[in-house]
């Protein structure tokens, strides 16, 4: 049977540094949280909640910019006049000084790169924005239903008040931005002008456009559920050097 070891019989200077390691790897990982987490809220607009869990082992590596493990999590963030529900980004081996992090510049997000990348953005906030345009999107709503977008409004032109209803699917441009893509198109009239046509087959863009975030993206896939569209890529080189 293994003898315990009594606490008395362990050197008080011994005790000493092993309380110091313990201290260490609790407070340097809040710390850094705490200094990351600020460093990233300041790139929104506004931010309901940033979570940040950063480790590396030993601990102490962190105060290096030496992250085995970064993941972010950004809640109900706005940026560019647009709100999203959350982004969440997963990072591996980073390097990033921790001067880098400080609170309105974006040099951490320049040397964030390839981080996987979630995005998520709910029908509502996009409805809710497209009321706040200034052109014929104002007029528009979507919906979202699994693998399906769906686009529906009115335009106006000569007078007359045309309803439009689509359905379609979303396609990435330059890897940060969604455009609309019609699959199918139902006009209460039986002429269809040829505007309107060529409005919906050249792709819309209803204003899912990330190319304002704080760090660089690259969009890989899209994926619509009930109410929601699900972005998944990851982060590029990308970010001002600020």
């Amino acid at each position: 049977m293994a003898r315990r070891v009594s606490m008395r019989r362990i050197p008080h200077s011994a005790l000493v540094v092993l309380l110091l390691v313990a201290a260490i790897e609790v407070a340097v990982p809040i710390y850094v949280g705490r200094k990351v987490e600020l460093a990233v809220r300041s790139g929104f607009t506004q931010a309901e909640s940033v979570s940040v869990v950063a480790r590396s082992l030993p601990a102490l590596k962190l105060l290096f910019g030496r992250f085995d493990r970064l993941l972010i999590d950004v809640h109900r963030a706005e940026s560019a006049g647009f709100t999203i529900r959350s982004i969440s980004l997963d990072s591996s081996g980073a390097r990033i000084p921790l001067a880098r992090f400080e609170p309105g510049s974006s040099r951490w997000a320049h040397a964030l790169g390839d981080s996987r990348l979630e995005v998520l953005i709910d029908e509502d906030d996009i409805n809710d924005y497209l009321g706040r345009r200034e052109d014929y999107l104002r007029a528009f709503s979507v919906r979202f239903q699994p693998g399906l977008a769906e686009l529906e409004g009115r335009l106006f032109f000569g007078g007359l008040s045309v309803g439009v209803e689509s359905q379609g699917h979303f396609v990435i441009e330059d890897g940060v931005r969604l455009i609309y893509v019609v699959d199918r198109l139902s006009v209460e009239k039986s002429e269809v002008p040829a505007f309107i046509v060529n409005m919906f087959e050249e792709g819309i863009g209803i204003g899912i456009d990330l190319s304002a975030l704080p760090f660089g993206i690259q969009l890989e896939s899209v994926h619509l559920y009930e109410g929601t569209v699900r972005l998944l890529g990851r982060t590029s080189e990308g970010g001002s050097l600020s």
